[in-house]
């Protein structure tokens, strides 16, 4: 059977991906950190981190690239990071970052990301696409079009990077994702930080009643460990329990 004549798509969609290929060149390579269950103690999944091929942080990476090229940008990096999953032998859930996913472009990047994962032998079921600034995604209808059009790909919703910005729970609702992470901002040093503290409870709380899981991100000393892990949170990232490790350059 000709897959060209069959399946028109297929031939627009290996040319998006060329075409991204083709834009980062041979100029990024991924880190991947581990995420952890410290109730089962086992590592359950992995964020793919864009790095430079001297390791460069992703924040340097992307400072390179022009606002009218970002989407294109972060759409070469879940590709690659999908590809590189694959070809080091990642298991678990991954994690892949959408920093400029919208209501307007969702279907191209799931159509893209759906095409990759089944070509590199990853199961929708394990691709978890961590959204950002749920904020800057606009109104309610927005978030729900989002939302509907992940799970219809089979891909799960993080709510990424809460307290970063703000810690305004409305957009969580509204997106209903399946995992939340607290980022750094407020989990550093948080068992001396009563206004964090309360922050944290206030979320647990939330997700708890939602069915939300919760991550805490930028875990870097056992004290910090300890107080998040007392306040009901089971699911952890950061270099106290490892370093992204580095792939090889492609």
């Amino acid at each position: 059977m000709n897959t060209s004549e069959s399946s028109p798509s297929y031939i627009d969609v290996t040319e998006k991906i060329n075409a991204c290929h083709q834009m980062v060149g041979d100029d990024i390579n991924f880190a991947f950190q581990t995420i952890i269950d410290a109730s089962e103690q086992d590592v359950i999944g992995f964020e793919a981190l864009v790095r430079g091929i001297k390791q460069e942080s992703a924040s340097t990476v992307i400072s390179r690239i022009s606002h009218d090229k970002r989407f294109d940008f972060d759409q070469a990096c879940r590709i690659r990071a999908l590809e590189a999953a694959a070809r080091f032998g990642i298991d678990g859930n991954l994690h892949l970052n959408c920093s400029d996913i919208k209501a307007g472009n969702v279907d191209e990047v799931l159509e893209v990301t759906l095409h990759v994962a089944e070509t590199s032998g990853i199961g929708p079921d394990r691709i978890v696409l961590e959204l950002g600034n749920l904020g800057l995604l606009g109104s309610t209808a927005n978030l729900v079009t989002i939302r509907r059009s992940i799970r219809r790909a089979g891909f799960r919703i993080l709510a990424d990077n809460f307290g970063r910005r703000d810690a305004d729970l409305r957009p969580v609702a509204h997106l209903e994702p399946s995992m939340l992470k607290l980022d750094h901002y407020i989990t550093h040093d948080i068992h001396r930080s009563r206004p964090a503290q309360a922050i944290t409870r206030g979320v647990v709380a939330m997700c708890t009643d939602r069915g939300i899981d919760v991550i805490a991100a930028g875990i870097e000393s056992a004290e910090e460990f300890h107080w998040l892990q007392d306040a009901g949170i089971r699911l952890f990232q950061g270099y106290f329990f490892a370093q992204p490790g580095m792939g090889e350059a492609d």
